[in-house]
């Protein structure tokens, strides 16, 4: 009966899950165990077998696995899976479910003007690791505009990455982001350096190019 309820799901539409007429208007939805019995209402699975089996099946599915099979209808209204993490560093209003997992599906053009407003905002960071790197890590690099333009300038993956994770790692060093108070910590082969914040960054960073 699980593969049966599973194919329901995977032909269905999005319209038909989320009992909805469009998505034209919507630009992210979450998802999470507790709507799962909620989507098999729609597609009237109760209809078809006995409740006993939906507490089974409910019971039973890993949230992956229930995600990968609702991807397709996702991806034909325009949706993309990004992390909840990601998303609420870069979404005000959404706040990060501690105590169960959800996935959050958004328009591809959402997030990319989510996203380019994040780099822009969250620019200080690479400028950040810029200078740590170039003081601490005893690369090759001969000044620090030379670092930051050929490791970090417009490095969208690393910020995205801190942003998904809390973290970067690069050659020796780490960095980890607090994103309660906004700072960024660097800690070299386990060894705290640096705490960073915007405004200190920004004066820093430009202080260093001068002399430079």
């Amino acid at each position: 009966m699980k593969a049966f309820i599973l194919e329901k799901i995977a032909k269905a539409s999005l319209k038909e899950i989320f009992d909805s007429n469009s998505f034209e208007d919507i630009d992210w939805i979450w998802i999470n165990e507790e709507i799962f019995r909620d989507i098999l209402y729609n597609l009237d699975v109760d209809e078809e077998v006995e409740e006993e089996i939906i507490d089974n099946f409910l019971g039973n599915i890993k949230n992956e696995e229930m995600v990968h099979v609702l991807l397709k209808s996702f991806e034909e209204e325009g949706y993309i899976l990004i992390d909840q993490h990601l998303f609420a560093n870069l979404e005000k209003e959404y706040k990060v479910t501690e105590d169960i997992d959800t996935f959050i599906f958004i328009k591809e053009k959402y997030y990319t003007k989510l996203f380019i407003k994040g780099i822009n905002h969250y620019r200080w960071m690479l400028k950040a690791m810029a200078i740590d790197t170039y003081l601490k890590m005893g690369l090759d690099y001969k000044s620090l505009k030379e670092t930051y333009e050929e490791l970090y300038d417009e490095n969208t993956r690393i910020v995205e990455e801190v942003l998904t994770t809390g973290e970067y790692r690069f050659s020796t060093g780490i960095w980890k982001f607090i994103k309660k108070t906004k700072e960024l910590y660097f800690y070299k082969m386990g060894k705290f350096f640096n705490s960073w914040s915007e405004g200190e960054v920004d004066a820093k960073f430009e202080e260093m190019i001068k002399r430079s």
